[in-house]
């Protein structure tokens, strides 16, 4: 069958843009399927249904998740509506195993991303640093907290690189 690798989109014209291994062969292919029916007032939820039971492209889809698939098409839907958050340069994810099953992808080189994909990955982050916040008000907010990490069961670590045994350097 097929291992999708990178699920993208591409502004104009709108398309939907699938890199994949066939499995048998160990090949890369790129698939491109335009979004005719896609409009800025469309549901990307609705149109990630209809590609994944697509006969003709769901077999491409099928292990990529519903919301990975919605959230590729939103940002095409919000670029038809002419929203001017977004730039007009094509916007590609990679898919490892997390993200093809929907889980998250937190060892993400963010160095090698574009403007675009570091901007997602940022407010990813800040959404859930928002959740974890703990605000004066809160029943678990404590003020001055003080924690010992400790070294744990560890004791005292001796490292050779930390003895001085004379001078370190020759100047």
């Amino acid at each position: 069958m097929f291992a999708p690798k990178k699920c993208g989109i591409r502004y104009e014209p709108p398309t939907l843009v699938v890199e994949y291994v066939v499995l048998a062969t160990g090949k890369l292919h790129r698939r491109c399927m335009p979004l005719r029916g896609v409009t800025g007032n469309s549901n990307a939820d609705t149109e990630a249904r209809k590609f994944k039971s697509s006969p003709k492209h769901g077999k491409y889809l099928e292990k990529i998740s519903q919301e990975k698939l919605a959230r590729v098409l939103g940002k095409c839907i919000k670029f038809l509506k002419g929203s001017a958050a977004i730039s007009a340069k094509p916007v590609r994810l990679c898919l490892d195993d997390d993200d093809i099953m929907g889980g998250g992808g937190d060892d993400v080189d963010m160095n090698k991303m574009n403007d675009s994909e570091l901007q997602f990955e940022k407010s990813k982050m800040h959404r859930d640093f928002l959740g974890k916040q703990i605000k004066p008000g809160d029943p678990e907010f404590e003020y001055d907290k003080e924690v010992d990490f400790g070294s744990g069961n560890l004791g005292n670590v001796e490292c050779e690189w930390d003895e001085s045994e004379g001078s370190d350097f020759s100047f």
